[in-house]
């Protein structure tokens, strides 16, 4: 058996493609290179001295096509040996929907958004079409979401092309929403006193 040793580098245009229970699921990793060996009808094992791709043994569950590499197994961690989803990345991931951690067990020094109302007002909802296809598309300019909450944008540091944590924004629409519900309980007092 001849092994080739290869270095595959993936990037990420679809995620997950799971469909009624029945669908195939469709992997292609996200930016990550790593050094692996390759045997027909045997698994990818990691090069020495190249870390861990986290499959061992028994028949394969991984099969390629092209560029493309597909997993027919269970879970899959990226940075963490115990994913608890089809896919768990510990770390930055562009996908088209996904849960976030948010167990009160894994956050400290927790405090509601201040200022959340004249936050999001500074935020700019608009209407666009995107420049590789012409879809039309809503959405937010990551640039103006950095002027108001930095932590929620991150910047490709070899493209420079920048991308906004848009479920994050939940939380400052609910503070928002609070405070402006407050506001119109005190104009709706003040009406009732003038009648």
């Amino acid at each position: 058996m001849i092994k080739t040793g290869i270095a595959i580098k993936f990037l990420a245009h679809r995620f997950l493609n799971f469909v009624c229970g029945v669908g195939a699921i469709i992997l292609l990793f996200i930016g990550i290179t790593y050094a692996a060996t390759w045997s027909p009808g045997g698994p990818p094992q990691a090069a020495p001295g190249e870390g861990n791709v986290g499959i061992s043994g028994g028949t394969s569950l991984w099969s390629a096509n092209g560029s493309d590499i597909y997993y027919n197994g269970d879970n899959v961690g990226i940075g963490t040996a115990t994913p608890g989803e089809k896919l768990e990345v510990s770390g930055n991931v562009k996908a088209v929907s996904f849960f976030y951690s948010s167990d009160i067990s894994l956050k400290k020094d927790i405090q509601l958004v201040p200022d959340a109302l004249e936050k999001i007002l500074q935020l700019d909802g608009i209407l666009f079409k995107w420049k590789e296809n012409g879809k039309k598309d809503l959405g937010l300019i990551a640039q103006n979401v950095e002027s108001v909450f930095p932590e929620l944008v991150s910047t490709n540091k070899t493209t420079g092309l920048k991308s906004v944590q848009y479920g994050n924004l939940v939380a400052p629409l609910i503070e928002a929403i609070k405070q402006q519900q407050k506001q119109i309980g005190m104009l709706q007092a003040e009406l009732l006193e003038l009648k």
